[in-house]
């Protein structure tokens, strides 16, 4: 297996993962990039047909997609991303998989955009720090922050910050948790990412609201969650599932700008709306824009 680096800054993540039926969002059409003009890449993973599959997207259109070696009987909930390589081709990302049974898993996909069968699949059971295995671990909802955290909605609707704990090389432990004082809806769809300003990472939450058909943000400093704030950035409509977040650049590098994807695994569309600047909890959005092929994804799994 190829060497890991862990991805703790934006400069490392321009192509970092990311993951309805959206009423107040059409079909639109994917813009052409020129050059100076910012771009934003992005890689779904989840399950269809009993394989874990994963698709790159660049300025939304697919470019190339692969399938796991084998079919899986788990369920995956959410893939939130810890350490990543990538090259020309070749991309590489270990995940910790939280799963519908109550366990997690650590899993890493390999894959070449040249292949249409991932090049290296490997799942291991994920442990606490304390040693244990993760095998009770059921809250509503979980997404990604910065490769150090992650957040999950429990049953009361409480949000909470884990510390995700490198336990050796890119393994990596469920560590302790810590409540912010936000709750959300036990139905909301939820995924995260993060941002720098002035050397501070912010974990940057996106949830949908699925009574008021809002898209929320919610902004967290780390090592300050009790300062989390919630914000209502944007109409969203209801009966999107899944969503997930990507990066955005130029030719200076890595921007504030997010690609919000949200996808209808029952209709099988996905569209995405760039935020003009997720730090700021811009109100400011493009008008949305076909991702894929209508029709193609009907999957299972999908946030980060």
């Amino acid at each position: 297996m190829k060497p890991l680096t862990f991805r703790t800054s934006l400069a490392a993540a321009a192509s970092a993962l990311l993951a309805g039926s959206l009423s107040v969002l059409g079909p639109g059409a994917s813009p052409a990039a020129a050059a100076g003009e910012v771009r934003c890449n992005a890689r779904v993973t989840g399950k269809a047909d009993g394989y874990i599959r994963t698709r790159v997207i660049e300025d939304d259109v697919v470019t190339s997609g692969s399938r796991s070696p084998s079919t899986f009987t788990w369920a995956p909930r959410a893939w939130i991303p810890t350490a990543e390589l990538g090259g020309s081709t070749y991309h590489e990302v270990v995940n910790v998989v939280p799963t519908s049974d109550g366990r997690s898993r650590v899993v890493t996909v390999g894959h070449d955009s040249t292949q249409s069968v991932m090049t290296y699949f490997s799942s291991t059971a994920m442990e606490r720090a304390n040693g244990t295995l993760v095998t009770d671990w059921n809250p509503r909802e979980v997404a990604g922050g910065s490769t150090d955290h992650l957040y999950t909605i429990s049953p009361n609707g409480t949000l909470k910050q884990f510390d995700i704990v490198r336990k050796s090389g890119v393994g990596t432990t469920l560590g302790p948790s810590i409540e912010l004082p936000i709750t959300m809806p036990s139905t909301t769809t939820m995924a995260g990412t993060s941002a720098e300003r002035n050397g501070v990472t912010y974990n940057i939450l996106y949830a949908i609201n699925p009574t008021a058909g809002k898209l929320e943000q919610i902004v967290v400093r780390p090592d300050r969650p009790g300062e989390a704030k919630k914000y209502t950035v944007r109409g969203i409509g209801t009966g999107w599932e899944y969503m997930s977040v990507g990066w955005c650049f130029d030719d200076d590098g890595p921007v504030q700008a997010k690609n919000i994807i949200v996808i209808n695994p029952t209709t099988g569309i996905a569209r995405s709306i760039r935020q003009s600047s997720a730090i700021d909890h811009s109100t400011t959005f493009t008008s949305p824009v076909r991702v894929g092929t209508d029709g193609t994804w009907k999957w299972t799994g999908i946030s980060s």
